[in-house]
C-alpha cells in the first residue's frame, strides 16, 4: 500500500460522508462516517479485486506476478506480461475489467434485494459502488496504455505486426492522447467553475501522460540492456577487506573512503563473503572495534550471483526482485565485478553521452 493510497482513502471517506449527509438529511453524523467508511474499503475491496483477477490469470499462465499495489490512482499489478506472446497479455488484460464488471453487478443486486431489508443510506451506498465498479470497468476500457484498454489495443497490434516494440509505441502515443484529453476536459471543467472535478481530471489525465511515456522508454531501456552483458556494467575494480580486519577499521578505511556499500571480503586469495554497510549497522558502534569482519559477513552463497555473459535484463530483474540491492558477477567461483542500481545508472549515463540522447 503506497503512502498516496492515504490520501484519496481519507478524500473518498470524507466525500461518502457528505454526500449520504446531504442525500439522507435524516442520518446522524456516526451513521454518515460509518457509511462513508464502509464505502471506501469496499471500493478499494474492489480496486484490489480487480487487481488480483490480472494477477491470478497471470500465475495460471505462468507469468511470474512480482507485487500489487494499491496508490493514489486505484492499483497496479506488476508481472513480466511481455516475456509471453500477445494472447497471454490479452486475457491478463481483460479480465481486470470484466471482473470490475461483475463486482458491478453483484453490488447492485446487493442494493436492490437490500431496499427492504437495509437501510436506505446502506442500500443507497451499495448502489453507487455498483456504478463505481461499473466506470472503473468502462475506464478501464479506454484503448490508452498502461489502461487495460491500452494492454488489449497492444497485444492487438502486437498480434499483427508480430513487433512488441511497434505496439507498444502505439500503444503509449495512444495513452498519451487519453491522458492530454482528461487535461483538457480538466481545464474545461475549472473554467466552468469545478474546482475539485478540474483538478481531479486533470491530475488523472497527466499521471497518464507521464505513465504512457515512461512505459514504452522502459521497454526501449529492456530491449537495449538484452544487447548488453553484465561485465559491460559492472564494477570491476573491486576493493577487497581481510576477514580479520575490525569492523571500526573496515568502516575507517573502506565505508568512509570509498563509495560502495559493499566490499568482498578475501582470504587467502579467494573470496570468502561480503560485508555490507547494512551488516556493519546492525552492529552496536561501541562494538565495532571489538568485532571482527568475518563474523558479521555475509557467505557468499547467500549472494545473488550471475556470470560474466549475463544478459542484463535477466540481471536488472535480479536486483529487482533480491533484498540486498547488488548482484556479484562471478566466474570459476571468484568474484570479478559487483553490480548495484548505481553502476547500471553510470552505465546508461555513459551511454547517452556517447549516443548523443538527452539524459
Amino acid at each position: 500500500v503506497d503512502s498516496s493510497w492515504v490520501v484519496i482513502a481519507l478524500l473518498i471517506t470524507y466525500s461518502m460522508y457528505l454526500q449520504v449527509s446531504q442525500v439522507y438529511q435524516d442520518i446522524s453524523a456516526g451513521e454518515a462516517v460509518w457509511i462513508g467508511v464502509l464505502a471506501t474499503v469496499l471500493f478499494f475491496g474492489s480496486v484490489l479485486v480487480h487487481e488480483l483477477a490480472h494477477a491470478l490469470v497471470a500465475q495460471a499462465r505462468g507469468i511470474r506476478v512480482q507485487d500489487i499495489t494499491l496508490f493514489l490512482f486505484g492499483g497496479a499489478t506488476r508481472a513480466k506480461v511481455e516475456s509471453r506472446g500477445p494472447g497471454d497479455e490479452f486475457l491478463i488484460a481483460l479480465v481486470g475489467p470484466l471482473t470490475s464488471g461483475l463486482l458491478a453487478g453483484l453490488f447492485g443486486i446487493v442494493a436492490t434485494l437490500g431496499r427492504d431489508l437495509l437501510s436506505r443510506p446502506l442500500a443507497g451506498t451499495f448502489g453507487y459502488l455498483a456504478w463505481t465498479n461499473l466506470l472503473l470497468a468502462a475506464f478501464n476500457l479506454v484503448p490508452g496504455f498502461p489502461l487495460d484498454g491500452g494492454r488489449l489495443l497492444r497485444s492487438a497490434i502486437w498480434k499483427t505486426t508480430g513487433s512488441l516494440a511497434r505496439a507498444t509505441r502505439i500503444a503509449s502515443v495512444s495513452g498519451q492522447g487519453v491522458g492530454w484529453l482528461l487535461v483538457a476536459a480538466g481545464v474545461a471543467s475549472l473554467l466552468a467553475g469545478d474546482l475539485a472535478g478540474g483538478i481531479w481530471f486533470a491530475f488523472i489525465g497527466w499521471f497518464l501522460v507521464q505513465a504512457a511515456r515512461s512505459s514504452y522508454q522502459d521497454l526501449q531501456l529492456q530491449q537495449l540492456l538484452r544487447r548488453v552483458e553484465a561485465e559491460d556494467v559492472m564494477a570491476a575494480d573491486l576493493v577487497r577487506v581481510p576477514p580479520e580486519l575490525s569492523l571500526q577499521e573496515a568502516v575507517d578505511d573502506y565505508f568512509m573512503r570509498y563509495d560502495h556499500s559493499g566490499f568482498p571480503v578475501e582470504e587467502q586469495g579467494r573470496t570468502i563473503g561480503l560485508l555490507t554497510l547494512r551488516g556493519v549497522r546492525r552492529v552496536p558502534r561501541e562494538q565495532w572495534p571489538t568485532h571482527r569482519v568475518r563474523d558479521h559477513m555475509v557467505p557468499l552463497g547467500d549472494q545473488v550471483v550471475v556470470a560474466p555473459n549475463a544478459r542484463m535484463d535477466s540481471v536488472v530483474g535480479k536486483l529487482q526482485d533480491g533484498e540486498t540491492n547488488r548482484v556479484l558477477v562471478v566466474e570459476d567461483g571468484e568474484v570479478v565485478g559487483i553490480i548495484t542500481p548505481s553502476d547500471l545508472t553510470r552505465w546508461l549515463r555513459r551511454w547517452r553521452t556517447l549516443e548523443g540522447r538527452p539524459h
